[in-house]
Formats: C-alpha cells, sequence, structure tokens
C-alpha cells in the first residue's frame, strides 16, 4: 500500500484549499472596503436662524463607526465637524461652528450619518463636503446648502397722490435672500412699479418697498407679491381701489368751469373766484395727505395687552388686560423692579426696538389722561416729569379741554373736534411717535426723536374714581379702513 503518497496528496490539497481560501477572504476584504459616499441631487434648503440638517451615507451598506467622519468646507482643513476614532474632535473645528454642530450616529452602522448645524445665518451658505476615511479606502460627496428666510406680513396702502394719480406703497422686512417683488391686478396680470423697488439690507436680511402709480380705477382691487425664489414660498396683500381717491384727485373739470366762468365773469369776481378755489384745494389736498398717512399707519396694527406686573398699586385692569382705570384704593399688590409705585402708570406687555407699530385707545369723556410710549429705563419709584428728555413721548389731556404734547416745555394743542379715540404710531428706526383723532383721522402731534433702548406702550387714566375722571381706558381692535 502507497500510504506516502496519498497523505501527501492530501497535504497538497489543504494546503492549497488554505491559499484559497485566504486569496478570497483578501479580496472580500478589500471589496468591503471599496466604497461611494452618496448625498442629496438637491440643495438643501434651510431658514435663516434655524438648523440645517445635512446627511450623507456610504454605498455598499458599510459600518462607519471605526471610520473618520469628517465635514468640511472648501478647503480640507476648514473642519466642521470631526468624527474620529469612535467620539467626536471638537477641537478641530474652525471657530465658526464651534458649539452649533452635532452628529446624529444612530444609523452610523449602516454608513448613515447626518450633520445638524444650529442658527444658520447667510455665511453658512455655500457647499459641504462630507468624508470618509477608513485603513484601506477614502471618499467624499459634496453638496450645496442654500439659506433663506420669508419676509414679515405685507403692508399694503395708500401712500399719497400724484400726476392725477394714487400711489400704492407695498413694504416687507426680513427676506433672504433678495426676493422678486410683482403687483398683480384682479384677473392676475403683473404690473409695471412706477418707480425702481427700494431695498434695504440690514444684519443680512432684506427690507422691501415698492409702489405702483395708479392713474385709472378700472381695476377693482390691486395685489402685491413679494416671493422667496429658494423656498418659492410667497407673501401676499391686496387693497381694493376707491373711486373717492380718483374723485379727489381729478381736478381738471374744475379748472376748466373756472376758465369758463373767466369769460362771464368780471375780474375781480375772479381772483376772489380763484383764491377760494385755490384754499379748497389746497385744505382738501392736506385733508386727504393725512387721511392716506393715517390708513397707512393703520397698516402697522399691532395686539397690545397691559401688563399688571407694571400697574400701579391704584390700578385695576381687565381680566383680557385691554382696559385700566384708577381705582382710588391702593391694593396690596407684590413690589417689583417693573411696578410704578409714585404715579399710576401700566405699561403693555409688548416691547419694540424696531419697526413700525400702531394701536388705538378709547378715552371716551375722560377728563384727564396720558397716553403714548416710554423707555424701558424710566424710573418708576418716584414722581415723573413727562418729557423726552426724561424717556416719554406723551399727549396729555388736562381739566377736561386742555390737550397737551409733553414736548420738553409742553406745546398746547388746538383741537377743533375732542377725540373719543386716541391712535398711537411709533416707527422706531425714523425716530417718530405720531397721535392720531382715530374717529375722525386727523392728526394731533408727531414726535421727532432718535430711539436707542426698549419702548413700551404707555397708559396713565389720570383721577381716581371719586374724582371728576371717572371711567377706563381701553385698547380697542382697529377698524378696517379700507
Amino acid at each position: 500500500m502507497d500510504f506516502p503518497e496519498i497523505s501527501w496528496r492530501r497535504a497538497l490539497f489543504s494546503l492549497l484549499g488554505f491559499v484559497l481560501l485566504l486569496t478570497c477572504l483578501h479580496f472580500q476584504n478589500v471589496n468591503a472596503e471599496h466604497f461611494k459616499v452618496i448625498g442629496p441631487d438637491q440643495p438643501v434648503v434651510a431658514v435663516l436662524g434655524e438648523d440645517a440638517e445635512l446627511s450623507c451615507h456610504l454605498s455598499p451598506v458599510l459600518s462607519a463607526e471605526h471610520m473618520e467622519v469628517r465635514w468640511f468646507r472648501s478647503s480640507f482643513q476648514l473642519v466642521v465637524h470631526l468624527y474620529e476614532n469612535g467620539k467626536d474632535q471638537d477641537g478641530h473645528q474652525i471657530p465658526e461652528y464651534r458649539g452649533r454642530t452635532e452628529l446624529n450616529r444612530h444609523y452610523i452602522s449602516s454608513g448613515i450619518v447626518s450633520l445638524r448645524i444650529h442658527n444658520i445665518g447667510p455665511d453658512d451658505e455655500g457647499s459641504y463636503t462630507c468624508f470618509f476615511q477608513s485603513d484601506a479606502s477614502y471618499e467624499g460627496a459634496t453638496l450645496e446648502l442654500k439659506i433663506a428666510r420669508l419676509g414679515s406680513v405685507l403692508s399694503i396702502s395708500v401712500k399719497d397722490y400724484q400726476d392725477r394719480g394714487i400711489n400704492i406703497l407695498c413694504e416687507s422686512a426680513g427676506w433672504y435672500p433678495e426676493p422678486e417683488v410683482t403687483f398683480r391686478q384682479e384677473v392676475g396680470q403683473s404690473l409695471i412699479p412706477a418707480s425702481e423697488t427700494e431695498l434695504q439690507r440690514q444684519n443680512g436680511l432684506f427690507s422691501i418697498k415698492t409702489s405702483l402709480l395708479m392713474r385709472t380705477n378700472q381695476y377693482d382691487k390691486i395685489t402685491c407679491h413679494i416671493r422667496n425664489t429658494v423656498m418659492n414660498q410667497e407673501r401676499e396683500s391686496s387693497i381694493s381701489i376707491a373711486g373717492i381717491f380718483f374723485q379727489r384727485v381729478s381736478r381738471w373739470m374744475v379748472s376748466l368751469s373756472i376758465l369758463l366762468a373767466s369769460v362771464i365773469i368780471p375780474c375781480g369776481s375772479l381772483v376772489v373766484l380763484v383764491i377760494y378755489h385755490l384754499r379748497k384745494e389746497r385744505h382738501k389736498k392736506e385733508s386727504l395727505r393725512t387721511e392716506l398717512e393715517f390708513r397707512r399707519c393703520c397698516s402697522y396694527t399691532v395686539n397690545v395687552t397691559l401688563n399688571p406686573e407694571t400697574a400701579h398699586p391704584n390700578l385695576i385692569l381687565s381680566e383680557d388686560w385691554k382696559s385700566v382705570r384708577n381705582g382710588g384704593t391702593r391694593q396690596k399688590l407684590p413690589d417689583n423692579p417693573q411696578r410704578f409705585d409714585f404715579v399710576v402708570i401700566v405699561l403693555g406687555c409688548e416691547s419694540f426696538t424696531l419697526g413700525r407699530h400702531y394701536w388705538e385707545v378709547e378715552v371716551g369723556d375722560k377728563t384727564g389722561w396720558t397716553l403714548g410710549v416710554c423707555k424701558d429705563s424710566v424710573n418708576r419709584k418716584e414722581e415723573i416729569i413727562y418729557t423726552p428728555e426724561d424717556g416719554y413721548w406723551t399727549v396729555k389731556l388736562r381739566e377736561g379741554d386742555k390737550y397737551w404734547a409733553c414736548t420738553s416745555s409742553w406745546t398746547l394743542l388746538s383741537l377743533s373736534v375732542r377725540p373719543q379715540a386716541v391712535g398711537i404710531f411709533l416707527d422706531y428706526e425714523a425716530g417718530k411717535v405720531s397721535f392720531y383723532n382715530a374717529d375722525n383721522k386727523s392728526h394731533l402731534f408727531t414726535f421727532t426723536d432718535n430711539f436707542s433702548e426698549k419702548l413700551w406702550p404707555f397708559f396713565s387714566p389720570g383721577l381716581n374714581e371719586a374724582g371728576t375722571n371717572a371711567g377706563a381706558l381701553r385698547i380697542r381692535p382697529v377698524p378696517d379702513w379700507e
């Protein structure tokens, strides 16, 4: 029997099988380490000020738990986030992203990772590379991040009149990037603005003002559209064009009548007629201009409520925090730095540091009150001097019929109609606080100043219930004048 030969052959086959097994394992390992990185095929859109989520994954499916996962910008060294040796390596991040990123590793064993960037700003817009590296292979994919923000609710109003037409103004703020602006008539056809759209950029955001000059009243309704092209979303606001405005601004028939009358009326009478006509026209123009400005203010209506934490202990607020009266008796209330202790005052719950804001207060037949705004740092524990220098921009009624604008030396206002409701309009950036008779839309007074801190709506109902000034101040809804 030839046993040594059989043993030799068995040994040879075993050796060849072992070599073949090692070869297969080697190629399997090489194939396992060969991968691609897949990212989104469309730009990722993030809302300005919110979080962005950037995601990528390996193909074929592989665990990335023991790989290096690096997110970077235009250069390999500009690290946005680095995961290595099984943990995040925060020390390698560039300063702009420190404390702002986190890697979602819930599915890292399947080769899926996503990077969350907090509080996205305009500088975060651009390209990002998602990079994986193992011992034997590395690969990356680049994706695009776009930033967008939908602006504020549109304000559309009749600004003024010119060239026998009406100038319609459309405004909004807080857009990113620069949006598209169009006016459309009721059937949807676009209209050309009368002037260039005015854009201002502040803190990276765009504010828009655009106007449309209407010389005809053939359109019942005009709509302003402002569109964010990245988000493919838009805001719109409409205004109805009343024929009465065109009647007011189309005065050529009156002029023609005067010209015809000059043929038959003596010269002296004609001069008197012309002067009368000019004065009447000037008065109508001023009245119309004031009304248009008032309507524009109303488009910035805000919901103002009273803050009980600031109310003097004598004051009684309604349950809805819309009404205040002087009860005449000091209540036991907790003391706090916000509360007025010396003068019967209450402030609004809402403060303003930018923008335009309008609200109305019913004063009725009260014989005394003070309304307006004050700055945040006013003294709340001692006697008060109502002047802008001391942080108050207010109008006051005293003795039942004396209206004062509380300027540096106080200004007595001559009012032909007693206001039953007062409108207050704050334009923070322009440094203006304006007061209106909210019922007949007439202008009372405007303060002009420079504001640098929070401003609060201000209310003082004056004397107590036992005096001659019974009644409450009530914040009322603003009527729709359109």
